[in-house]
């Protein structure tokens, strides 16, 4: 292991111990909502005719279109099912590792956490790659979790998978992001405030573009949101769309190094 990195398996285990109750209920509880979703989903729309109905309404409301985004194939009880979930859920997630992340880096040096364990061997890169790991294995049990909470509730799987990958992948981009922020900050509360306003900036930049017609536009594309919408599991599952989430890691962890 580089000198750099010394000390991240010491932190990647102290992380998991302090979140030993955190994870477990926010991985377990979106798994849960995907869940009672699907089932509920069956018992709303029965049929072709109540989920074209459905998702007319909703693609014609522009209120709706803002706060979710569109139905992208109106026949799909997934699509329509899990629409709330593909935008709205998906900031909610990237607030929670926002959190995550900060936590166990910009945090944990202010409490001087990192200071005491810096007495040992620590690598100057080890809290940020410990955070990204803890957060990397929080959001693919999550993802998949999610995925076969799906599958369970009677959606096909290969639309879970992809519904749970784009809710991993924005996930831990949303990680990298909150990454960044703590390098670039002098403190916690300044770092989630620039993270999560960049989540609220994302957020509205797919609502503007999903209200273009025939929608969406070119902002819907700067927005990571706008790409876990565009994934359209259940309407296509367009799995290429997953690239985009996974190189903007790419690009900005190595930014957050300190």
């Amino acid at each position: 292991m580089p000198e750099t990195l010394a000390g991240t398996g010491v932190l990647i285990r102290l992380g998991l111990r302090r979140d030993r109750l955190l994870l477990p209920v926010w991985i377990l509880g979106f798994a849960l909502i995907a869940y009672s979703t699907a089932l509920a989903g069956a018992e709303l729309y029965p049929d072709l005719a109540s989920r074209v109905e459905a998702a007319t309404v909703l693609n014609a409301t522009a209120s709706m279109v803002a706060l979710f985004g569109r139905v992208y194939d109106p026949t799909s009880i997934g699509a329509l099912s899990l629409i709330k979930y593909t935008a709205f859920m998906t900031a909610i997630l990237a607030v929670l590792m926002v959190i995550l992340t900060i936590r166990h880096t910009r945090s944990d040096e202010e409490s001087g956490r990192l200071e005491l364990l810096g007495g040992g061997r620590l690598g100057r890169d080890a809290p940020l790659a410990a955070a990204l790991s803890i957060s990397l294995g929080a959001n693919v049990a999550l993802g998949l979790l999610a995925a076969a909470a799906l599958t369970a509730g009677g959606l096909p799987a290969a639309g879970s998978l992809a519904f749970g990958l784009g809710w991993a992948a924005t996930g831990m981009a949303f990680s990298a992001v909150a990454g960044l922020a703590a390098q670039l900050t002098a403190s916690a509360r300044a770092a989630t405030g620039l993270s999560v306003g960049f989540v609220a900036i994302t957020y509205a930049l797919r609502a503007v573009g999903d209200l273009a017609e025939p929608g969406p536009s070119a902002l819907s594309w700067l927005s990571p949101i706008g790409w876990n919408q565009q994934i359209r599991a259940f309407a296509g599952d367009r799995w290429w769309v997953l690239v985009l989430p996974v190189t903007l890691c790419l690009v900005l962890v190595p930014a957050a190094r300190p």
